[in-house]
């Protein structure tokens, strides 16, 4: 029994204590397990001489050299003497041996932390060009639409074509560190939704395709449609600018309580310019995702997308009718 404890002692303390003292001197956080985790774990941002790892590997086999010349020189004595020498060397093999691999485990667990140390930088060097992706994609956006400048729409208003910084953020997937950001899928169906929406409705008002529906569908639907559209494109021409010569309504919606609508513009020419300038914007900011948007093949819609024949289709402008007759009475009776 107490040889079996001593052979226990001879292998497990030359290595536990160098841990548990340099636990103590170099360790970082609570007892027991962060600190001898901390220990025996390479740290790249702490030099060499820091590493708890690397002075083990020195202790550890000076240790095993004392324990197992304690044992082999037991017998002897000291002689310095060139025989003395050659019985040292004779009977210290083994101690000599342990000794030995101070060397090169203080070697390998220099290389090891020199490793981990590159194995850093190119992370930290990976994560710094993935952020200037990100950030140079955006500058790009910025820079395209830059390049389209002002349009003037049906002389109601100018659309400028500046990018708000949300719309990066809405249309774009990804994070910095991840780099060049993905198309937002999502975002772009819906936007291509709501501009179908508006094009029907626009479409059935200007027509008066349903009398009986058609302040409705003005009010309740088409102005909403097109002010979601100039929040989600970030068009502050038309939520801003439109906005100020519009008329706020109050109306009923399925017989629930009172809210107040506000009206795109006052005209037809202001209605027509607003779905075009948002379609417009789309289609420039589909052309730098390099998604091909979706395109009105029915040839009924063409006159909402350009020229003046909106004016013409219908001789009555349903509009100026809607806000002169219905909105003037509602405002009334609001009073």
């Amino acid at each position: 029994m107490t040889d079996t404890v001593y052979l226990m002692a001879l292998v497990l303390l030359p290595l536990l204590i160098p841990v548990l003292v340099i636990a103590v001197i170099l360790g970082r956080g609570s007892w027991l397990f962060e600190r001898l985790q901390s220990t025996l774990t390479l740290h790249e941002g702490r030099g060499l001489a820091g590493q708890g790892l690397l002075w083990v590997s020195i202790l550890s086999p000076f240790l095993y050299f004392l324990a197992l010349g304690a044992i082999s020189w037991s017998d002897h004595s000291i002689s310095l003497t060139s025989d003395g020498l050659k019985v040292f060397f004779s009977i210290s093999a083994l101690p000599l041996g342990a000794l030995s691999l101070s060397l090169p485990l203080s070697v390998l667990v220099s290389r090891m932390h020199a490793t981990k140390q590159t194995a850093k930088q190119i992370q930290i060097t990976q994560l710094k060009n993935n952020i200037d992706l990100f950030h140079s994609h955006r500058k790009e956006l910025f820079s395209y639409f830059g390049q389209i400048g002002e349009v003037k729409y049906l002389g109601c208003f100018t659309g400028k074509f500046k990018v708000h910084p949300r719309v990066h953020k809405a249309f774009f997937r990804g994070k910095p560190e991840d780099g060049i950001p993905l198309i937002n899928q999502e975002a772009f169906e819906d936007v291509e939704s709501e501009l179908s929406t508006a094009r029907w409705e626009l479409d059935s008002i200007i027509l008066d395709v349903n009398p009986q529906l058609t302040y409705d569908l003005y009010i309740a639907n088409f102005c909403s449609t097109i002010y979601r559209l100039s929040q989600k494109l970030g068009l502050p021409e038309i939520y801003v600018e439109l906005a100020e010569n519009s008329v706020l309504v109050p109306t009923k919606l399925d017989g629930k309580e009172e809210i107040k609508l506000l009206t795109v513009g006052k005209t037809t020419d202001e209605a027509v310019a607003a779905y075009r300038y948002a379609k417009g914007y789309f289609h420039n900011l589909c052309d730098f995702a390099g998604r091909e948007p979706d395109r009105e093949k029915d040839e009924e819609f063409k006159y909402l997308e350009m020229g003046g024949k909106f004016r013409t289709v219908k001789e009555e402008k349903v509009i100026e009718r809607l806000h002169e007759n219905e909105i003037k009475q509602a405002l009334g009776t609001a009073k």
